[in-house]
């Protein structure tokens, strides 16, 4: 376990060294002045002197060597710098509105495992039916289906028409039930049909034939043996959609104006703020690294074969 730890961290470290230099390059090479866009937006005249005065106040004039080299010691005393915008640490701003997502992510989450369960453990015990055949449809609905298409008709059929929920904003447990449906919706339903296949499979197995043998129901076996072995490629899943949705609901906090980090990413890229995006770059990278290494523990304690070898 310790050579595993070790080997993940060092997997991690070479991880955000290379999303973290790709992302720098990337930024310095798209269009876009940063220092032309923040005098624009603040109404100050466009000048030379302005913009001259602008760039060497954030760093700007230096060349991408040593802007480069002053990031990464900036990462690695843990400041990653303050904001072109605001002013203010990256860390804290970053900090601030990582809950929000957080929550965001966990409702949509448990939005996706609930419907992964009970649409996958019903097709599987009534395949071939009416059930198996509903499921089928909405599965292909779910993957076919973009999310910023499925929020909006949310937001008309349960705020605008029946008013049952708020459209926008965070607050009560209310606010949160139309993102993390449009979240977990589409991939709950196609993951169902990956546990209804893994189950369909498991059942040809001779302790399966012995347990039915003895007159134990189909459900009752599908329920009480099966689900934990056919949930073993689930888990996985599931957590890299955890991970997708830290980092990738950007679409639905900004349909829904969800004050999350995906939100503040996007004034942030309009503004060409550097620091921001590559702080909210690393934050994504090293959660999305961390939940994959979290899934492999739990994959080795449900499988006990991954424990021997």
């Amino acid at each position: 376990m310790l050579r595993f730890c070790l080997i993940c961290l060092l997997q991690l470290c070479t991880v955000l060294f290379c999303v973290t230099t790709l992302t720098f390059l990337l930024l310095r090479l798209s269009p876009g002045d940063p220092a032309t866009i923040l005098l624009s937006t603040h109404g100050v005249p466009v000048s030379e002197e302005a913009l001259t005065s602008l760039r060497e106040e954030l760093g700007l004039n230096h060349s991408l060597i040593s802007q480069y080299i002053h990031w990464l010691k900036e990462i690695f005393i843990w400041q990653w710098g303050n904001s072109f915008v605001s002013d203010d640490p990256v860390l804290k701003e970053l900090t601030q509105r990582l809950p929000a997502t957080l929550e965001l992510a966990v409702a949509g989450l448990f939005v996706m495992f609930v419907i992964t369960c009970i649409v996958g453990v019903s097709t599987a015990i009534y395949s071939n039916s009416w059930v198996d055949r509903l499921g089928k449809w909405m599965a292909m609905l779910g993957a076919a289906m973009p999310s910023f298409w499925l929020g909006l008709l949310f937001i008309y059929f349960f705020s605008v028409q029946y008013n049952w929920f708020p459209s926008m904003g965070r607050g009560s447990w209310k606010h949160l039930v139309l993102p993390a449906i449009t979240l977990g919706v589409g991939l709950g339903t196609v993951y169902a049909r990956v546990l209804r296949t893994n189950l369909l499979e498991m059942m040809n197995q001779p302790f399966v034939k012995a347990a039915r043998a003895r007159g134990i129901s189909r459900g009752q076996i599908i329920l009480f043996q099966l689900m934990k072995h056919a949930f073993l490629p689930i888990v996985t899943m599931l957590g890299t959609s955890f991970a997708f949705m830290l980092g990738g609901s950007i679409i639905v906090e900004s349909i829904f104006s969800w004050p999350g980090l995906g939100q503040y990413i996007i004034e942030a890229i309009k503004l060409r703020d550097y620091p921001v995006i590559q702080g909210y770059v690393i934050l994504a990278t090293f959660l999305f690294v961390s939940i994959h290494f979290l899934v492999d523990i739990i994959y080795s304690v449900l499988d006990p074969r991954l424990r021997v070898r």
